[in-house]
Protein backbone atom coordinates (compact mmCIF):
# COMPACT_ATOMS: atom_id res chain seq x y z
CA UNK A 1 0.00 0.00 0.00
CA UNK A 2 1.48 3.33 -1.14
CA UNK A 3 0.12 6.94 -0.79
CA UNK A 4 0.91 9.85 -2.90
CA UNK A 5 0.13 13.23 -1.30
CA UNK A 6 -0.63 15.64 -4.02
CA UNK A 7 -1.81 19.38 -3.83
CA UNK A 8 -4.85 18.93 -3.72
CA UNK A 9 -6.19 15.17 -3.59
CA UNK A 10 -4.53 11.81 -2.51
CA UNK A 11 -3.43 8.60 -4.62
CA UNK A 12 -3.59 5.29 -2.31
CA UNK A 13 -2.13 2.55 -4.97
CA UNK A 14 -2.64 -1.06 -3.91
CA UNK A 15 -2.73 -4.63 -5.15
CA UNK A 16 -5.96 -5.74 -4.36
CA UNK A 17 -7.19 -8.44 -6.64
CA UNK A 18 -9.61 -10.28 -5.00
CA UNK A 19 -13.09 -10.02 -3.03
CA UNK A 20 -11.35 -10.49 0.39
CA UNK A 21 -8.17 -7.94 -0.79
CA UNK A 22 -10.54 -5.37 -1.84
CA UNK A 23 -12.62 -5.65 1.24
CA UNK A 24 -9.50 -5.32 3.47
CA UNK A 25 -8.67 -2.77 1.70
CA UNK A 26 -11.70 -0.59 1.99
CA UNK A 27 -12.25 -1.50 5.31
CA UNK A 28 -9.12 0.77 5.70
CA UNK A 29 -10.00 3.64 3.58
CA UNK A 30 -13.44 3.65 5.16
CA UNK A 31 -11.61 4.93 8.64
CA UNK A 32 -9.84 7.49 6.56
CA UNK A 33 -10.63 11.19 6.58
CA UNK A 34 -11.43 11.75 3.23
CA UNK A 35 -14.43 13.74 2.47
CA UNK A 36 -14.87 11.97 -1.12
CA UNK A 37 -13.31 8.52 -1.95
CA UNK A 38 -12.57 7.34 -5.94
CA UNK A 39 -12.32 3.68 -6.77
CA UNK A 40 -9.78 3.14 -9.76
CA UNK A 41 -11.06 -0.61 -9.83
CA UNK A 42 -10.58 -3.59 -12.03
CA UNK A 43 -11.24 -7.39 -12.76
CA UNK A 44 -8.96 -10.02 -13.45
CA UNK A 45 -10.56 -12.30 -16.35
CA UNK A 46 -9.61 -15.82 -14.95
CA UNK A 47 -12.00 -15.27 -11.68
CA UNK A 48 -14.91 -16.65 -11.75
CA UNK A 49 -18.23 -14.18 -12.73
CA UNK A 50 -19.32 -14.17 -8.93
CA UNK A 51 -15.60 -12.64 -8.16
CA UNK A 52 -15.38 -9.83 -10.07
CA UNK A 53 -19.31 -8.52 -9.82
CA UNK A 54 -18.57 -9.25 -6.46
CA UNK A 55 -15.32 -6.71 -6.64
CA UNK A 56 -17.77 -4.64 -8.08
CA UNK A 57 -20.60 -4.65 -5.28
CA UNK A 58 -17.59 -4.29 -3.01
CA UNK A 59 -16.28 -0.93 -4.50
CA UNK A 60 -20.25 0.38 -4.73
CA UNK A 61 -20.60 0.07 -1.21
CA UNK A 62 -17.19 2.01 -0.36
CA UNK A 63 -16.91 4.66 -3.18
CA UNK A 64 -18.44 7.75 -3.85
CA UNK A 65 -17.45 7.26 -7.47
CA UNK A 66 -15.70 4.22 -9.54
CA UNK A 67 -13.81 4.40 -12.60
CA UNK A 68 -13.49 1.01 -14.14
CA UNK A 69 -9.82 0.48 -15.71
CA UNK A 70 -8.24 -2.89 -17.48
CA UNK A 71 -5.85 -5.04 -16.73
CA UNK A 72 -2.90 -5.46 -19.53
CA UNK A 73 -2.93 -9.20 -19.15
CA UNK A 74 -7.13 -9.98 -19.41
CA UNK A 75 -6.54 -13.26 -18.53
CA UNK A 76 -8.99 -15.51 -20.73
CA UNK A 77 -11.55 -12.38 -20.93
CA UNK A 78 -12.20 -9.28 -23.10
CA UNK A 79 -12.03 -6.17 -21.47
CA UNK A 80 -15.87 -5.76 -22.57
CA UNK A 81 -16.75 -9.20 -20.24
CA UNK A 82 -14.78 -8.09 -17.24
CA UNK A 83 -16.72 -4.16 -17.67
CA UNK A 84 -19.77 -6.09 -17.83
CA UNK A 85 -19.36 -8.25 -14.59
CA UNK A 86 -18.25 -5.02 -12.45
CA UNK A 87 -21.01 -2.98 -13.97
CA UNK A 88 -23.21 -5.62 -12.72
CA UNK A 89 -21.80 -5.65 -9.29
CA UNK A 90 -22.15 -1.73 -8.84
CA UNK A 91 -25.36 -1.67 -10.08
CA UNK A 92 -26.79 -4.30 -8.06
CA UNK A 93 -25.50 -1.78 -4.90
CA UNK A 94 -26.23 1.49 -6.42
CA UNK A 95 -26.97 1.54 -10.28
CA UNK A 96 -26.89 5.60 -9.51
CA UNK A 97 -23.38 5.87 -8.35
CA UNK A 98 -21.00 7.76 -10.58
CA UNK A 99 -19.00 5.76 -12.92
CA UNK A 100 -16.78 5.53 -15.75
CA UNK A 101 -14.71 3.38 -17.70
CA UNK A 102 -11.32 4.70 -18.88
CA UNK A 103 -9.99 0.81 -19.54
CA UNK A 104 -5.97 2.00 -19.48
CA UNK A 105 -4.44 2.58 -16.36
CA UNK A 106 -1.98 5.50 -17.72
CA UNK A 107 -4.94 6.97 -19.05
CA UNK A 108 -7.35 6.92 -15.91
CA UNK A 109 -4.85 7.81 -13.79
CA UNK A 110 -4.07 11.24 -16.35
CA UNK A 111 -7.48 12.04 -15.97
CA UNK A 112 -7.22 12.01 -12.24
CA UNK A 113 -4.70 14.22 -12.47
CA UNK A 114 -6.52 16.56 -14.97
CA UNK A 115 -10.01 16.76 -13.58
CA UNK A 116 -9.58 15.49 -9.83
CA UNK A 117 -12.16 16.10 -6.91
CA UNK A 118 -10.19 18.61 -4.03
CA UNK A 119 -9.54 16.54 -1.15
CA UNK A 120 -10.20 13.32 -2.59
CA UNK A 121 -9.23 9.87 -2.02
CA UNK A 122 -8.24 7.65 -5.39
CA UNK A 123 -7.62 4.16 -4.29
CA UNK A 124 -6.68 2.35 -7.21
CA UNK A 125 -6.03 -1.18 -7.74
CA UNK A 126 -3.05 -1.87 -9.07
CA UNK A 127 -2.57 -4.23 -12.02
CA UNK A 128 1.61 -3.73 -12.22
CA UNK A 129 2.17 -2.40 -9.16
CA UNK A 130 5.69 -0.88 -10.57
CA UNK A 131 3.86 0.94 -13.90
CA UNK A 132 1.06 2.22 -11.24
CA UNK A 133 3.76 3.94 -8.92
CA UNK A 134 6.62 4.95 -12.36
CA UNK A 135 3.12 7.01 -13.75
CA UNK A 136 1.88 8.38 -9.95
CA UNK A 137 5.67 9.22 -9.18
CA UNK A 138 5.35 10.85 -12.89
CA UNK A 139 2.29 13.11 -12.44
CA UNK A 140 3.80 14.36 -8.86
CA UNK A 141 6.99 15.87 -10.37
CA UNK A 142 4.90 17.16 -13.21
CA UNK A 143 3.31 19.04 -10.26
CA UNK A 144 6.02 19.69 -8.51
CA UNK A 145 7.60 21.40 -12.06
CA UNK A 146 10.52 19.28 -12.78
Amino acid sequence: MNFFHFKHFTFLADFAHNPHGLKLLCDFVQKLDYTYKVGVISGTGDRRDEDIRELGSISAKNFDEIIIRCDKNLRGRTAEEIITLLQEGINSVNPNLPQMVIANENLALEYIYENYKPGALYTIMCDVVAGALDKIKELKSREDGN
